[in-house]
């Protein structure tokens, strides 16, 4: 990982710095002053691959959630690894599902945030509906939870390969605190996540 993050950062540096000149994409950046100073939970909305490589980069690192198929892909997946990220499998299995929460659990022990989409799935049809595994995890890891929101789906629409100009919003929300129950969780992140919370 000590070599292989610097790496990354410095690819999605060049890809944005590429999406701004190409495409005339810029990027504005608010809340930061809602992320805890010890780990947390980030639960993100998911619209289009380039939160995948943003997020990342600009909340220092934290261990992502993702499908495990990714883990497996030749250099996508080695990379994955290498940064400690977390594979879920989305086939139903409680003992997989338990040792994805396990691993979360054990990266906030760390001091490392741990950053998950609980939609899901970047379809416009779906990426609206919250997964209710996020309040378990949520419950497990005992840490905030920090809802962010975007619009990148606005500029990087699904299902294809065109990227419009303009500005991409990301906005951090206030913290969710350790210890509520699912139904207060799990509302606070549709009041943050939802469609019409986007900025």
């Amino acid at each position: 990982r000590s070599w292989c993050w610097p790496v990354v950062r410095a690819y999605v540096a060049i890809q944005l710095w590429l999406l701004r000149v190409v495409c005339g994409q810029r990027v504005r950046l608010t809340g930061t002053e809602n992320l805890p100073d010890g780990p947390c939970l980030v639960a993100a909305r998911h619209e289009a691959m380039w939160e995948t490589l943003f997020l990342p980069v600009r909340l220092g690192n934290p261990a992502v959630m993702l499908k495990q198929e990714i883990l497996t892909y030749p250099i996508a997946g080695s990379i994955a690894r290498k940064l400690g990220y977390i594979g879920i499998d989305r086939s139903g299995d409680l003992d997989a599902a338990r040792r994805s929460f396990a691993a979360a659990k054990a990266s906030a022990k760390a001091g490392r945030s741990v950053l998950i989409f609980p939609s899901g799935t970047r379809h416009p049809e779906r990426r609206d509906r919250l997964q209710s595994g996020v309040a378990v995890l949520y419950r497990q890891m005992g840490v905030p939870c920090v809802p962010v929101t975007l619009n990148s789906g606005d500029l990087w629409p699904y299902g294809s390969w065109l990227r419009y100009p303009g500005t991409i919003e990301v906005r951090i929300c206030p913290q969710i605190p350790a210890g509520l129950k699912t139904q207060g969780v799990m509302a606070r992140l549709a009041e943050d996540l939802g469609p019409d919370a986007r900025p």
